[in-house]
């Protein structure tokens, strides 16, 4: 009996990490993730609120309504990421969301940039406009979601690009927000490290 006992083990150990390698609810070991990830700072968008949190599998898969984002995004190589919202009162920006995701290697994080480009009307609305993207030698897509009819609307802009094997996400809303603030918020030294 001892000698099945380390076998029971080992076998009950690799059930269990079986289990979880297709489970979207898994957590994410922050361990996996490189380090340091880089978000918009506070100081970009100075006297509005801001919330940071980890991203998950199960989080990007409510990005947009396609039943397989998440399994895809999975496939992919999806590691892990982070994500500050900023959100309140300004005259300057209302609403900025900034993503980083970590993905295995950098033909995930192109897959990633290829699958919201050819999904842009499922994740930004069917109007939604895309273009190349080039900021601070990263490429990627800038979408343009339809403007909204209200009275005293602010412009929307999305930027999605890829540096190496991780994908950064910039969502910017407000009076001011314009393509060429967008590109300056991408510069790595309006960062900082989480």
């Amino acid at each position: 009996m001892s000698g099945r006992l380390p076998s029971l083990l080992v076998a009950g150990g690799f059930l269990l990490a079986l289990s979880s390698c297709g489970n979207p609810s898994a957590p994410t070991s922050m361990a996996t993730l490189p380090s340091p990830m880089p978000l918009l700072a506070p100081s970009a968008v100075p006297g509005v609120a801001y919330t940071t949190r980890p991203l998950s599998v199960s989080e990007l898969g409510k990005d947009a309504p396609l039943p397989t984002l998440g399994p895809t995004i999975r496939t992919l190589g999806f590691v892990g990421g982070r994500e500050r919202t900023f959100q309140g009162e300004s005259r300057h920006l209302t609403l900025v969301v900034s993503r980083f995701l970590a993905f295995k290697d950098p033909v995930g994080a192109r897959g990633y940039l290829a699958l919201v480009h050819s999904n842009a009307a499922a994740f930004f609305g069917g109007a939604a406009t895309a273009q190349i993207l080039t900021a601070e030698g990263r490429s990627g897509w800038l979408f343009t979601p339809a403007a909204c009819a209200c009275h005293l609307a602010n412009p929307v802009l999305i930027g999605v690009v890829g540096a190496g094997s991780s994908v950064l996400w910039l969502e910017i809303n407000g009076p001011d927000a314009t393509p060429d603030l967008l590109i300056s918020l991408l510069d790595p030294a309006a960062a900082s490290s989480v």
